[in-house]
């Protein structure tokens, strides 16, 4: 059957939602396995969390060419044999859909779990995730068992069939409790993680990506407005909105986890790409000298070095064979070597402040005016 009225916006969304969370799966595996080598029970919920949107996505697809996003009387009139199949290819759909976002916010729950050392943290987690799943298979049972008989479901032709259990109620329920608990995960982290042993960067990228939870809740409650619709006899169309919601909620779930989880995978790719980039130019600038560590940890380039140590051989050379010059060049030239000895002697102060850290520092102070003063008159008369 053709895919007609929402049937085309729909299969767009489900297959590009499902799309950006493949992404977040490969880039999720590939840093816990291959980077921080160290794979755990929530990275395989996540997994799980992934594989029931994969599912909810093909059998909305399939539901939909079967005439789902088209209104029920069109449905009949076209293709009457197309219903069944439409209606319980969509109930298969929302049931994965229902599990699939416990299990996202339960991967959330359990990556939390690394990090929480205080109990009352503990149990707080363990009791939303306990809460929502006894929800989501509460909703499950109670939509596949409205109708009696069973089948009734998706077969409309059964004659003295019904269905007597109003399932909005139940739905609503479950889908509040899904906004509560996207809003606790978003901002429980700030409680924690500020009192964490790691840089002030690595922080504001956790809490900012589990913050992006507060966009699953918004998505949630958009989801919560759909509910009504269930509702409706026009089962093939109005429903829709429902289903795209809850994978829109879903992925965006899936989003906050993948990013902080896929951070050392980041950090591994920019230190390849600097190593890159100084190999490079070490490469283009073979000829000059690399770059020397003074005592306190800073670099210092040879050319800066060169800079402030005039006295080089080349210089020495042309004072020798000037002979004799004004005083203001003699002077000139003799001042400028002195940097050099001032620099070394600053030198020589961090390297034995080192040895005798227990020395004070104005003693060494002392020592070191001494040591420059025998410096300079030692220079003085060597170029005198």
């Amino acid at each position: 059957m053709a895919i007609k009225g929402e049937g085309p916006w729909v299969i767009g969304a489900m297959w590009s939602l499902t799309a950006v969370a493949f992404i977040f799966v490969v880039l999720r595996a590939y840093t816990r396995i291959f980077v921080v080598k160290s794979f755990g029970v929530d990275d395989h919920v996540y997994n799980l969390a992934f594989i029931f949107l994969l599912l909810d996505t093909i059998f909305t697809t399939v539901a939909v060419d079967y005439g789902v996003g088209q209104n029920m009387s069109d449905v009949i009139q076209n293709n009457p044999s197309d219903l069944a199949p439409a209606l319980i290819f969509e109930a298969v759909s929302q049931s994965f859909a229902i599990v699939g976002m416990s299990l996202a916010k339960w991967s959330l729950g359990l990556f939390l779990l690394r990090l929480v050392k205080q109990q009352w943290h503990k149990v707080a987690i363990w009791l939303s995730m306990a809460s929502l799943m006894c929800a989501s298979i509460t909703v499950c049972f109670v939509y596949w068992l409205q109708c009696s008989p069973p089948n009734y479901l998706w077969d409309r032709t059964i004659l003295g069939g019904r269905c007597t259990v109003d399932t909005a109620p139940a739905s609503m329920l479950l889908c509040i409790l899904c906004v509560v608990v996207d809003f606790f995960l978003a901002g429980f982290p700030w409680l924690f993680i500020w009192g964490l042993q790691m840089k002030m960067k690595e922080k504001i990228i956790i809490l900012s990506s589990l913050s992006l939870g507060v966009i699953a809740g918004a998505f949630g409650i958009k989801r919560t407005l759909e509910v009504p619709k269930l509702k409706s006899p026009n089962h093939t169309k109005d429903p829709v909105g429902l289903i795209v919601w809850s994978a829109a909620e879903m992925t965006v779930t899936m989003i906050c986890i993948g990013i902080p989880v896929c951070r050392p995978l980041y950090k591994k790719y920019l230190s390849k790409r600097s190593s890159r980039n100084s190999s490079k130019y070490r490469e283009q600038n073979s000829g000059a000298p690399y770059p020397l560590q003074t005592i306190g940890g800073s670099t210092m380039y040879p050319a800066q070095v060169q800079k402030k140590d005039s006295t080089s051989e080349a210089s020495v050379k042309e004072y020798e064979r000037n002979g004799v010059g004004s005083l203001y060049t003699k002077n000139k030239i003799f001042t400028k070597g002195l940097r050099g000895d001032m620099v070394r002697i600053r030198v020589r102060r961090r390297f034995w402040g080192l040895i005798f850290g227990g020395v004070s520092n104005k003693m060494l102070r002392h020592a070191t005016a001494g040591i420059n003063n025998f410096i300079i008159y030692i220079a003085g008369n060597k170029r005198s």
